[in-house]
């Protein structure tokens, strides 16, 4: 019983005197995680514009063209839900 009661004042303590110098390191790495994802999408954008040059087969410009416009009807329902739900 007192172990557990140990726990939670060491959980307690830790919160209270590094809180925010963990809620700070996180938001570090959230923005570091966005940045490479980010450019994960630009690589996929750059091999989607080298693939659709003028001159490529019917079928890649219809299945990049398909897949562009379903993801962006995809991301634009995302984004309208979001904007719904943030603004409640």
């Amino acid at each position: 019983m007192q172990n557990a009661i140990d726990l939670k004042v060491l959980k307690n303590d830790i919160y209270v005197k590094d809180g925010f110098q963990s809620d700070e390191s996180n938001l570090i790495f959230h923005e570091q995680e966005c940045i490479g994802k980010i450019n994960e999408l630009q690589f996929y954008i750059d091999t989607v514009e080298k693939f659709v040059k003028p001159g490529c087969s019917e079928e890649v410009l219809n299945v990049a063209l398909t897949s562009m416009s379903s993801l962006v009807k995809t991301l634009s329902i995302m984004s309208s839900r979001e904007f719904l739900l943030a603004s409640l």
